[in-house]
C-alpha cells in the first residue's frame, strides 16, 4: 500500500512541482499518467526516497519515506 497525504513539493518560492497530492494505492497495477510538467517525476522520486517532500507525508508499506527511507527502500 502507498499512501500520499497533502504531499507539496516547491523547489523555488515560486516553483511547485506538486501542491497538495492525497492518494492511496492498493497492491496491482497501476499508472500514473498526465502532461508533461505535471509532477510524476517529483512524486516518483519521493516515493523512491531520492529527494524529500517539502510538506506532507508519503509511506510504502506503512514506512514513511522521509523518516525511514532504508526500510521503504528494502
Amino acid at each position: 500500500m502507498i499512501t500520499i497525504d497533502r504531499v507539496t513539493k516547491k523547489y523555488t518560492p515560486h516553483q511547485k512541482a506538486l501542491d497538495g497530492i492525497s492518494l492511496h494505492i492498493a497492491p496491482g497495477a497501476f499508472g500514473l499518467l498526465g502532461p508533461n510538467g505535471a509532477g510524476k517525476t517529483t512524486l516518483m522520486r519521493i516515493l523512491a526516497t531520492l529527494i524529500a517532500p517539502t510538506s506532507g507525508t508519503a509511506s510504502v508499506c506503512g514506512y514513511n519515506v522521509a523518516t525511514q527511507p532504508q526500510q521503504v527502500r528494502a
